[in-house]
């Protein structure tokens, strides 16, 4: 059987050409110089499909920054090791930036691009950043220095808290992101560290600082702009067991009844201690007396409430237990305050009227003996004994500011000093530490502003820390 093909290609060829001759009607072309062009038929929309493209957004976007002009502070470029109130700000009068480099280790193409880039992150997020790069630190500790200096700047705007310090100490290969109290949901302790790791290590160890640094901050950006990328930190290689049947308060509860348990068995121990010896009671209630326990009862109120009280009650019974007399071995009776006037000279009255001096006078009922026993004051703390009657009724009288404290100059003042038995009187100079000047706060707007400080936030010790 015999298959004609030949009229089928013949109708398929007709086709194909009406079909080309239908497109080239309907299609605007444009002629040049270069050959034939084809133009879009809506040039709008093709507008707006490159717009889609995150790249070219991106671009469009920076170009429409304007940046201001970034001014270093000066460097003493011979200072090796720097503290708290040395470290150069960035920002201050005449002073624009974000970075304090005193030794140069950022090339200045990098220093300008991380200027840049945090300068957008503040335009865009109002968060504020400072990049320190310090040669040495003396033998503070990185971790403290850093949360002292973000303090003392103020990173972050006031009422969010949102700063971030990346500090970085050459001759410990240290460098600590102290974040603000705003930021620490999103840079949190383990994002840091990972950026970190990422980041700041490989390349400072190749030298690379200013790369390292901008990278850092790159990351940083993805982080603030996209929070869920947060969730890649506990994805790679770094794996955090959690064990759900101990959590941190748990850690916490047990070190702190372990500390209970140790400072109950010392302070019973001195008690019982005191107790069992052989001395008189006197001196165990001077011995008891100096078992201070301060502000431990606050920290540690369920522990030394009980102590305190067992300390107060030995004290009172070692106060007044009997006593008898070493001289004919007579009993001794404990006058009250107002008849133990009649014993004390009038030098110890004046000590017991200041509260410097408490005494305790015992006597037998013939009068043949008479103890006097001496316990320290309220205000012993504010007399002291005096160098002509030997009696603690010297302390300061009164005090006169001679010269103010200005932010330039040390001011004085002379205290006046006079003994309430002798009248012996005395004065000594005091001189006032000069004013410091606070660092002024802006407000939280998100606009940047060429203000000589930072926003005045705070920080948590939120943040973490790499060697490399």
């Amino acid at each position: 059987m015999k298959v004609h093909l030949a009229p089928f290609f013949k109708q398929t060829k007709n086709y194909v050409l009406c079909s080309l001759l239908l497109s080239c009607f309907f299609t605007p072309i444009s002629i040049s110089g270069q050959g034939i062009t084809e133009v879009a038929p809506n040039a709008e929309a093709v507008r707006d499909t490159s717009i889609k493209n995150p790249l070219d957004q991106k671009k469009i976007e920076e170009s429409k920054v304007i940046y201001p002009n970034f001014k270093a502070p000066a460097y003493n470029n011979a200072k090796e090791s720097y503290a708290i109130k040395d470290v150069p700000s960035p920002r201050g009068n005449g002073i624009l930036g974000y970075v304090s480099d005193p030794k140069d280790l950022i090339d200045a193409s990098s220093e300008q691009r991380l200027n840049r880039l945090l300068f957008e992150l503040e335009q865009k997020t109002s968060v504020e950043v400072a990049v320190v790069i310090l040669p040495s630190i003396g033998k503070e500790i990185p971790k403290q220095f850093a949360v002292e200096l973000f303090g003392l700047w103020g990173v972050g705007k006031a009422d969010t808290d949102n700063g971030l310090l990346i500090l970085t100490v050459m001759d410990q290969r240290r460098t600590e992101f102290e974040v603000g109290y705003g930021l620490e949901p999103i840079l949190t302790d383990a994002v840091c560290y990972r950026i970190g790791v990422n980041e700041i290590v490989p390349n400072f160890k190749n030298g690379n600082y200013g790369k390292g640094l901008i990278s850092s901050v790159v990351r940083i950006r993805e982080f603030l702009d996209n929070p869920s990328v947060i969730q890649e930190v506990y994805g790679s290689s770094i794996v955090h067991q959690k064990d759900d049947s101990y959590q941190w308060f748990h850690y916490l509860l047990f070190g702190y009844t372990i500390i209970c348990v140790l400072m109950v068995l010392f302070y019973y121990g001195v008690i019982f201690q005191t107790q069992i010896s052989k001395d008189d009671f006197y001196d165990k209630y001077n011995r008891l007396a100096e078992l201070k326990l301060g502000c431990l009862i606050f920290l540690f109120p369920f522990p030394l409430f009980f102590i305190s009280k067992m300390v107060k009650k030995r004290l009172q019974e070692y106060r007044t237990a009997p006593r008898y007399s070493k001289v004919n071995g007579k009993l001794l009776e404990l006058k009250n305050e107002w008849a133990e006037n009649e014993f004390l000279e009038a030098a110890q009255i004046l000590e017991e009227d200041l509260k410097a001096i408490r005494y305790d006078v015992w006597v037998t009922e013939d009068h043949s003996d008479i103890l006097i026993l001496e316990y320290e004051g309220k205000n012993s703390r504010k007399y002291s004994d005096c160098i002509k009657c030997n009696y603690k009724t010297y302390g300061k009288k009164s005090s006169k500011l001679l010269k103010s404290a200005t932010y330039t100059s040390e001011g004085e003042r002379v205290d006046y000093y006079e003994c309430r038995n002798c009248n012996y009187q005395n004065e000594k100079k005091i001189i006032i530490s000069k004013k410091v000047k606070a660092s002024s706060s802006s407000s939280g707007s998100s606009s940047f502003s060429s203000s000589s400080s930072f926003g005045g936030g705070s920080s948590g010790g939120g943040g973490a820390g790499v060697s490399w």
